[in-house]
């Protein structure tokens, strides 16, 4: 019995803790309020960054990294968000193109995240040309995504 206590123990923690996940996203508003989120702060930072780029702030390699590493931490974070049936209506920008061709979508972003960590690598090198080649590179990667599945 004793054995047997630590086993359940850890079974209905796994299950809270998937239940708790699967109901993240119980409405369909829900995932699109998760997924405009972490795009909103995508944007925050990958601004700051082109600012940098753009020669309209002062380069800071430091500061640069850090805003690198948070867009790619982020960049993995809103694709489940764009499955869950129902969100290609309502308040969205999502086509219904994405449900249709989710392999499409999902090498897409694949594509942004391999690019964000490729960018991650340039800022710590500090070399401002390779960095702001690889900054259009993320730059193209979100371009390739919304002009195929982004109505707005």
């Amino acid at each position: 019995m004793k054995k047997l206590l630590p086993i359940l123990l850890c079974f209905f923690l796994l299950v809270g803790v998937f239940g708790a996940a699967h109901a993240q996203f119980a409405k369909p508003e829900f995932a699109v309020k998760y997924r405009k989120s972490v795009m909103f702060l995508i944007a925050q930072h990958f601004g700051r960054m082109a600012a940098m780029v753009n020669e309209k702030a002062s380069y800071n390699k430091a500061v640069f990294a850090d805003n690198a590493m948070v867009v790619e931490t982020l960049s993995r974070l809103p694709w489940p968000a764009f499955m869950v049936p129902g969100t290609d209506k309502g308040d969205t920008a999502l086509k219904s193109s994405a449900f249709e061709q989710q392999a499409k979508f999902s090498e897409l972003a694949q594509i942004f995240e391999k690019q964000t960590t490729d960018l991650v690598i340039k800022a710590k090198s500090g070399e401002f040309d390779a960095i702001k080649t690889q900054f259009g590179e993320v730059g193209k990667s979100c371009k390739a995504c919304h002009s195929q599945f982004r109505s707005q």
